[in-house]
Formats: C-alpha cells, structure tokens, sequence
C-alpha cells in the first residue's frame, strides 16, 4: 500500500492514501497476528498495528463495542503485574471485529494507559502498558487465553 510522507498522523507515522480493500485489510490483520505468534520485540507487534491498522477510522469504526468483565479483570491483573504494583481500572472501551476473530482497545488506569489487540482464533494477545502523558518506557506483555464459545444470538 502507497504511503504518504506527509501529513503524518498523531502517532507520527505516514498515513495511507487510500483505505485498503478488503483483501488488504485481511492480510494486515495477519500480519499483525503472524507478529503476535512470533514477534521476539513485543513492540513490534504494536507497530505492526498503528502502522496501518490504527490510523485507519474506517477499520477502527468496523468494531462492536463489548464488554466482558472476565476479560477486564484478567488485563487489569496483568496490568498490575507489568506495573509491578496494584493497579484499579477506570475503564475499558473493547471493541471487536467478529470478522477477523480480532479484539482491540484502550484500558484507562489512574497514570497508566494500556493498548491490547486480542486474536480470538490462536488464543492469544498482546498488552502494551505505559505513562498517560507518553513520558517514559512502555512495557509490554504477550498473553495466553481460552476462548470460551458465545451463546447464539450475541451480537459479539
């Protein structure tokens, strides 16, 4: 996909030109979970994101808001354990894309931000944690999970 060079986002990274099709949004998406499975530097992971997928409104705007407070307090516990002191989460705003078995969002904590891209089809996701004013070192953290079957008739 052509990148501009300028303007630059609010993340400092080129934006595209034009939204990917479909296809390309798809092969994003695996590359950012192919990052995820095998990304050394989890920081990676979250480039492989902003890079394309996090700039883009229209793929941010695709998601279903949800809420599960099992999933909040396993991230806020792992949250805690990355800060290496306890933590209260504030708020969680997760939105999921049932197309891409794919899961992200923002976890607001007194000081802390936290960002976490969650792939429902390899169990597995991602949790960057740092200062709310961007000042200092993000930590990050892979994770594990089982992803428990839906009830039918859930719009997420």
């Amino acid at each position: 996909m052509p990148l501009r060079r300028a303007p630059r986002g609010s993340s400092g990274r080129p934006t595209p030109i034009e939204p990917p099709d479909e296809a390309e949004l798809r092969a994003l998406v695996e590359r950012v979970k192919d990052k995820v499975l095998h990304a050394e530097e989890f920081a990676e992971v979250m480039d492989a994101f902003f890079d394309h997928l996090g700039t883009d409104l229209d793929f941010l705007a695709r998601g279903v808001p949800t809420r599960e407070a099992a999933l909040e307090g396993a991230l806020a516990q792992m949250a805690a354990q990355m800060a290496g002191r306890e933590l209260e989460l504030l708020e969680m705003r997760l939105l999921r894309l049932p197309e891409f078995q794919m899961a992200h969002g923002l976890l607001f904590f007194a000081g802390l931000l936290g960002v976490v891209l969650i792939f429902e089809d390899i169990g597995m996701g991602v949790l960057a944690l740092g200062e709310a004013e961007m000042r200092g070192p993000t930590m990050y953290g892979r994770f594990k999970f089982v992803a428990l079957e839906r009830p039918q008739g859930l719009p997420n």
